[in-house]
């Protein structure tokens, strides 16, 4: 009986220590909510007054003629929001401060409405001065837990951009550590998700846009710096002869590139991130290409529309060796063979440093 009054009084210890913390924590988010709501309200005055000639400092993010505007350079740079949507400062639900970003007027309102702010400065809370435009800037809508078409409980399937992974250099142009010729990078406080929205192009959508696209995939996993792929042709050799009209096979070293991975070219071109295996090797394949050349010392630049032979080459190499059968041979003439290195979804393969020696080769050789 003793024990069982111990167990009864540890639970009813518990339970009320449980109360107790929740409502701190509502306590806690009822302090903030207010002060959000206000604090969007007084962004979203002060965006009615801005122009696209408004001087602004970096990184500031703010709406400008109901357009999402990142200041660049001194300069807001302007960005279409999707159709039905808007740009707006929203209070932050999970924490203190507000997040610029593209919105309905419906769910506007209703964020506004749910931190029981009205007006800054009115007798429902104490007035609260607006924090810096930037202090969140996100794809719509911003900083809740579930949104349309996906949860913030899947990363991989929620609309938010999650904090975590915003990578805060992007907002730096480059220009703290100026260079002869140097210019200033594009910037961005979220990611650049919404960068399509800036170009009159269609998106890629995983199609091989022969007209030009832009395509909103991110760029990926990158290898270590010791992983690089790199490839060598062994056959034809370079200089060397190759019998016209006559059939012969193409055999090209390639390391550090794990071949066999391609995707459906017609269907998931560009559309998804370069991968690494377990082993921190890019996943992909490889291409060879043949062009015609006027002579083997010619400087002439090619037409990369113009090819006498391309293959994929979508099977894994045999003892670090790709192949590709030329099977009727090439005319006589000049040629130059190279190839290209590849990512899974047929985008070229990236490197984590930017000075490194070729990933790909080409050799010269004649066909007589």
């Amino acid at each position: 009986m003793q024990l069982l009054g111990y167990f009864v009084t540890l639970a009813l210890t518990l339970s009320t220590s449980a109360r107790s913390l929740q409502y701190v924590r509502v306590a806690r988010r009822a302090g903030f909510d207010l002060a959000n709501g206000q604090a969007a309200i007084a962004l979203n005055d002060k965006f009615k007054t801005l122009t696209p000639d408004s001087p602004c400092t970096a990184p500031e993010d703010a709406c400008v003629n109901d357009k999402f505007a990142q200041c660049v350079g001194g300069k807001f740079v302007l960005q279409s929001c999707g159709p039905g949507t808007g740009c707006a400062a929203l209070p932050l639900v999970n924490s203190p401060g507000t997040s610029v970003t593209c919105t309905t007027s419906a769910d506007l309102a209703a964020r506004i409405a749910a931190t029981g702010a009205t007006d800054v400065g009115s007798s429902t809370g104490s007035s609260a001065s607006p924090p810096p435009a930037a202090t969140t800037a996100a794809a719509p809508p911003a900083q809740t837990s579930s949104t349309a078409g996906g949860s913030s409980a899947d990363p991989q399937t929620s609309l938010t951009l999650d904090p975590a992974v915003i990578a805060k250099g992007f907002a730096n142009d480059g220009q703290d550590v100026p260079a002869a010729g140097q210019v200033a990078s594009l910037t961005s406080t979220n990611n650049f998700i919404n960068f399509c929205l800036t170009v009159n192009q269609p998106l890629t959508n995983g199609a091989q846009v022969v007209d030009g696209s832009c395509n909103p995939a991110p760029m990926g996993s990158i290898p270590a710096k010791t992983k690089m792929p790199s490839s060598k042709f062994i056959f034809p050799k370079n200089g060397g002869t190759v019998a016209a009209n006559t059939a012969f096979t193409i055999q090209m070293g390639i390391k550090n590139l794990e071949t066999g991975n391609f995707v459906n070219a017609q269907e998931n071109y560009f559309s998804a991130p370069q991968q690494l295996n377990a082993q921190g090797i890019i996943r992909g394949h490889s291409h060879v290409v043949i062009e015609t050349i006027n002579a083997l010392d010619s400087t002439t630049v090619l037409d990369p529309t113009v090819f006498a032979f391309f293959k994929g080459l979508n099977a894994a190499a045999e003892n670090g060796i790709l192949t590709a059968s030329v099977d009727k041979g090439l005319p006589t003439g000049f040629y130059k063979l190279s190839s290209i290195n590849s990512a899974a979804n047929h985008q070229p393969v990236l490197a984590a440093v930017a000075q490194h020696g070729s990933l790909d080769d080409t050799v010269y050789f004649t066909v007589a």
